[in-house]
């Protein structure tokens, strides 16, 4: 089988695998991407990474359908400076399946309708990591994140080994999660971005010396991305270009306007963004311990959208909680 018909088999059969047949062709081939520069990449990219939940049926079957209407709901907002991320940290990357993952990333893709970049995390194990990224490109993806291998998170060479052999299995482009506290992430990070398509990281430190010891390095060709809304406050002043959030799935505009005043260094109204339109929103994920993706899912259920349950081993919404958060959900969410 030649590389277009394998693109085209494994496309085909994540999407017979998701239920809804055909999609319109995206791009000239089944996922083939156009031939960008890293500084394109990284103007794709800067924003906001609205990161999504993994939408599964009541017996824990993937819900590809739900996840191409969850994107679509953003699609059709028709937003910009924003990115979609699926199978994440708050995907439930690790309980999925290598064929889930292909689907997954399909749907997304389709739901995006190329209006939005779509952003699939990959990981686990060495060969597990590697399929997932030739599968994620193959699906469609603009670019993969790549989840450091725990076991790597205390040596550099066995850190930068790993990132670096996924990131050479494609030609898409690529986020490090550099993993720990490790001094020598600043060193594995400035040798990965020499790779031609490793386009940036994700900054967990909430740290801003980070990206700053980087210098140079950080700029139109690589892109630093904070942590979470708190983090953004700290670091996009300093430097970092986009962040990620889990509530923008609710609140998209208030994230982008978070951003829009954190490339413009003003923090006092980062903050009041923060504060005022964000901070109520994250309640839902905080009313019970283990709640950070459970909560999101019962709250997207009570907006009509697909949510379903955790798997294990993350913890489920109690039954007398589920009507706080989608009280929480309906109050504060954006309408369309």
């Amino acid at each position: 089988m030649n590389k277009r018909s394998r693109r085209q088999f494994l496309r085909t059969t994540a999407l017979a695998a998701c239920g809804f047949g055909a999609i319109p062709r995206l791009r000239a081939e089944f996922g083939a991407k156009p031939d960008r520069t890293k500084p394109e990449i990284v103007r794709l990219l800067t924003g906001v990474h609205n990161f999504l939940t993994t939408p599964f049926h009541s017996n824990f079957d993937l819900d590809a359908r739900g996840m191409r209407q969850n994107v679509a709901h953003h699609a059709r907002m028709c937003t910009k400076n924003m990115t979609i991320v699926v199978s994440a940290g708050l995907g439930e990357l690790f309980s999925l399946s290598v064929e889930e993952h292909i689907s997954l990333v399909a749907a997304a893709v389709a739901g995006a309708q190329g209006k939005l970049p779509v952003v699939a995390g990959v990981g686990g194990g060495y060969r597990n990591a590697l399929k997932m990224a030739k599968n994620a490109e193959a699906a469609g993806a603009d670019a993969i994140l790549v989840f450091a291998y725990p076991l790597a998170c205390d040596q550099a060479d066995g850190a930068y080994r790993y990132l670096a052999e996924v990131a050479n299995a494609v030609k898409i482009g690529v986020l490090a999660y550099p993993c720990g506290k490790g001094d020598f992430w600043v060193d594995v990070l400035r040798r990965l971005a020499e790779l031609p398509n490793v386009v940036g990281f994700k900054d967990a430190s909430g740290d801003p010396r980070v990206g700053q010891a980087l210098g140079a390095v950080v700029g139109e060709s690589f892109l630093w991305i904070a942590e979470g809304e708190t983090s953004a406050v700290a670091l996009m002043p300093a430097g970092a270009r986009a962040f990620t959030t889990a509530v923008s799935t609710f609140v998209p505009d208030a994230c982008l306007q978070l951003w829009q005043h954190g490339v413009a260094g003003d923090i006092a109204r980062m903050k009041e963004v923060q504060d005022r339109r964000i901070a109520p929103i994250v309640k839902l994920r905080n009313l019970k311990p283990g709640y950070g993706i459970s909560g999101i899912k019962v709250a997207l259920e009570a907006l009509g959208r697909a949510g379903g349950p955790v798997r294990p081993p993350d913890t489920q919404v109690d039954a007398v909680d589920r009507a706080g958060i989608a009280a929480i959900a309906l109050e504060h969410a954006e309408k369309p």
